[in-house]
């Protein structure tokens, strides 16, 4: 992380850093899903075998064997909820 980012994660509120890491979580939640429904049987078995009790090495080696274009699928699905979340802002105005 960077100074300039660590700064701004520091004056955020607790219930803004809150917010934050949940948005985060269902970003990577729907990576992991699309993810998952493009494998065949034997990914699937292996995704679930690590993410069930794997080291957190093991769930990083997975990524990058299983899922290369994890960056790129992780912006796709966090623009997506942008415009979700600006869509239900527009609701209710």
């Amino acid at each position: 992380m960077n100074i300039e980012l660590d700064d701004f994660i520091r004056k955020l509120t607790p219930e803004q850093r809150k917010i934050g890491s949940e948005i985060l979580g269902l970003i990577s939640s729907r990576v992991f899903k699309r993810a998952y429904s493009g494998f065949d049987k034997k990914g699937k078995e292996e995704m679930g075998k690590v993410f069930s009790s794997g080291s957190n090495e093991e769930k990083d080696k997975f990524v990058q064997e299983y899922i290369p274009d994890f960056e790129k699928i992780f912006e796709e699905e966090a623009l997506k909820i942008d415009e979700e979340i600006k869509s239900e802002i527009k609701k209710q105005i």
